[in-house]
């Protein structure tokens, strides 16, 4: 049960982090600072807690990578604005990129990780 809930929030924690941080910096990874990647931690940590939090309501959306990923992207989207400011565009196109990232990555880890996950079985 403990375990559970750790990956619940490492999970979406390791999938916003380096969303936001790559979104922060337009995809410059050179331009990133020890102040972006604070702002990017602490993004993470704020989606993976909501993340937590809702998890302990329903486990039924648990089950569903689409589900999964566009409730860690609505957090992500949620945490960015709280964060800082948009770096581009209009007040929330930071964070509207940032969710959509985040929940991009989410869903290829799901699926990549079900693969492998597969695969190892079979070859034991």
């Amino acid at each position: 049960m403990l375990s559970q809930k750790i990956k619940t929030f490492l999970t979406p924690f390791f999938e916003a982090t380096p969303a936001c941080l790559l979104v922060m910096v337009e995809g410059n990874i050179w331009l990133a600072t020890v102040a972006h990647l604070l702002k990017a931690v602490e993004t993470g940590f704020i989606t993976a807690s909501g993340v937590l939090i809702l998890s302990l309501f329903t486990h039924r959306w648990l089950g569903n990578k689409y589900v999964v990923a566009g409730i860690t992207g609505g957090m992500c989207f949620i945490a960015d604005l709280l964060v800082h400011p948009s770096q581009f565009g209009g007040a929330s196109t930071e964070a509207i990129v940032t969710g959509i990232f985040t929940a991009l990555i989410s869903l290829t880890l799901n699926v990549l990780g079900k693969k492998i996950f597969l695969r190892l079985r079979n070859n034991s």
